[in-house]
């Protein structure tokens, strides 16, 4: 008589009583055993990567606000400058928030990918020759993979020497716009159209950092050579006074706006040039109202602006 004890398949398509409590045995003491595990290796990398996250946060926030109070002790411009230490506060804050990021989610991946490989053990995979296979798959996904390489040590760089952090508007050469995301392979950057772009990190040689320090507007005004140049300076350097002391705009200005000399002069016009310090990625708005006021202001000083140019083109 066949041993139904000794024959898996029997036990599956044809058990007796006996059989199935023998089954019913078995996988009551694998869940008490291996299963039990299970669960608690699953808890233990939830808590892990919770824990893992909340104090990586807290250690980037402690940076920030350790970073406030050590600007403020050793009286730097910082200190003396509320403009300016708001400025830096907003920037540590974006790189910590930047750092913790991607710090969070290399722990993750880690702590879960420790758990899956407790898990396979506990199921009965052999994990050394998946750890020797995987040993020997990320050799040859190094070689073939240098682009990947290159990429993460741009991107571990980049991060940390501060080159670029969420919220900052840049020109990467191969687009330009807001930053909304970076990790170590690729920076994501929102252009003015709303295009999402993905830029490689290894790819990027140029960055034109829009949001460090200050940014300055410029405006160019192309004045008719009729107009007194006396006046065009009163006037410009009238307006530039008066957005600088406006309270409106004293967080986006934060000094007093420049007049250039004579630029370019041709036989109808010539240019001037005006120039104002502002909040880092504020210059746009600043540029705005200086063409607004010193529009108005030309009009009422009765100063004409040049005329566009026309060119003639003759057909033969």
């Amino acid at each position: 008589m066949l041993d139904h004890s000794q024959d898996p398949g029997t036990l599956l398509t044809a058990p007796t009583a006996d059989d199935a409590l023998t089954l019913m045995d078995q996988l009551v003491s694998w869940l008490l055993s291996s299963g039990v595990k299970i669960v608690i290796i699953l808890f233990a990398a939830a808590l892990l990567s919770f824990l893992a996250g909340w104090f990586l946060r807290r250690f980037f926030r402690t940076m920030v606000q350790s970073g406030t109070k050590i600007s403020s002790v050793t009286g730097t411009v910082i200190r003396r400058d509320p403009k300016s230490q708001k400025a830096a506060q907003a920037r540590r804050e974006q790189r910590a928030s930047t750092l913790s990021n991607v710090a969070r989610n290399i722990a993750h991946v880690m702590i879960w990918a420790i758990a899956s490989m407790m898990i396979l053990s506990e199921i009965g995979v052999n994990i050394a020759p998946v750890i020797a296979s995987l040993g020997v798959v990320g050799l040859a996904a190094g070689i073939g993979a240098q682009t990947i390489i290159k990429d993460v040590v741009a991107g571990v760089v980049m991060l940390f020497e501060d080159i670029v952090a969420v919220g900052d508007w840049v020109d990467l050469e191969y687009a330009e716009g807001t930053v909304e995301s970076i990790n170590l392979r690729a920076t994501q950057v929102r252009g003015i159209d709303g295009v999402l772009w993905t830029v490689r990190n290894g790819e990027i040689v140029r960055v034109g950092n829009y949001a460090r320090g200050y940014s300055t507007a410029v405006v160019v005004l192309d004045i008719s050579a009729e107009a007194d140049d006396d006046l065009v300076t009163q006037v410009a350097e009238k307006v530039a006074t008066e957005i600088a002391e406006d309270p409106a705009w004293k967080d986006t200005a934060l000094a007093p706006g420049e007049i250039s000399g004579i630029l370019s002069v041709d036989g109808n016009r010539y240019q001037r040039r005006v120039t104002l310090q502002t909040a880092p990625g504020q210059q746009w708005e600043i540029e705005r109202e200086l063409r607004a006021r010193i529009r108005a202001g030309f009009a009422a000083a009765d100063i004409p602006f040049a005329m566009p140019r026309f060119v003639e083109t003759v057909q033969s």
